[in-house]
């Protein structure tokens, strides 16, 4: 059994917590027994289990490198509210930046971890499989994995910079839409696209200017004037199911 926080499994797991650790080992952490089964069945490869004492019959089912570690020194590298007493470390999914064959999603400089894992989920849920991060919050942070749980080995996660994915984009030839404050109605939606894209902004900031320049339509949700806008997830996912049924005639 593993007591020592000097233990390499160990000290990678509090490595792995951190940004740049995630970007040197290109691993991530992922905790709780639901998340963990469900990530085996997925096929994603494990570099170790870690499990504390009570949970040697959930270890057990698994084909992987495992270690038993110490309860308390469990719940110390733990980033959960109510630790479960398992841990693993797996690899990083690995997209690369090129044309989406579907719809697809551009998260323009998002930071808040939440938001980007919740978003992750609904573009999963409405067949948005090619999510294009231009400069965000690191997708692949305890807080985005957690709220994305499993989706984040189901779709194409696609890292870049803003001027990277221009250019790119700019080769691509396909339909752009942003959303904005100030747009067209997107209830009224109802042209058909093979492929089409959707843009989502910063918390504060909203689309860039830059983004915004190679946007086919700019839209927006309308809104009681007694509020001013909506939580980018919660906009996300309507517009997302919007483009989904209205747009397809699905």
């Amino acid at each position: 059994m593993i007591t020592s926080k000097q233990n390499q499994y160990v000290k990678l797991v509090n490595e792995l917590h951190t940004k740049k650790g995630r970007a040197k080992h290109k691993r991530l952490v992922i905790e709780g027994k639901k998340f963990i089964s469900d990530c085996y069945k997925l096929g994603v490869k494990f570099d170790i289990l870690l499990y504390d004492e009570n949970n040697e019959s959930f270890a057990n089912d698994f084909d992987v490198n495992k270690c038993m570690v110490s309860s308390n020194l469990l719940k110390s590298i733990s980033t959960l509210v109510t630790p479960q007493g398992v841990i693993a470390v797996v690899e990083q999914p690995n997209a690369i930046l090129k044309k989406p064959p579907s719809n697809f999603l551009v998260l323009d400089g998002l930071q808040d971890a939440g938001n980007v894992g919740t978003i992750i989920r609904t573009a999963l849920a409405t067949n948005f499989n090619y999510i294009y991060l231009i400069d965000c919050v690191d997708v692949f942070s305890d807080k985005v994995v957690n709220a994305s749980m499993t989706a984040v080995f189901k779709v194409n996660l696609i890292k870049a910079h803003r001027n990277e994915f221009i250019n790119a984009y700019r080769e691509w030839n396909l339909p752009l839409l942003v959303a904005d404050l100030n747009g067209e109605n997107a209830l009224h939606l109802e042209q058909n696209y093979d492929i089409i894209g959707l843009v989502i902004g910063n918390e504060g900031q909203g689309v860039s200017n830059e983004i915004k320049s190679l946007a086919n339509k700019i839209i927006t949700l309308p809104m009681d004037k007694n509020i001013e806008s909506l939580n980018a997830s919660v906009s996300a996912g309507i517009l997302m199911y919007i483009m989904k049924y209205r747009m397809k005639g699905e």
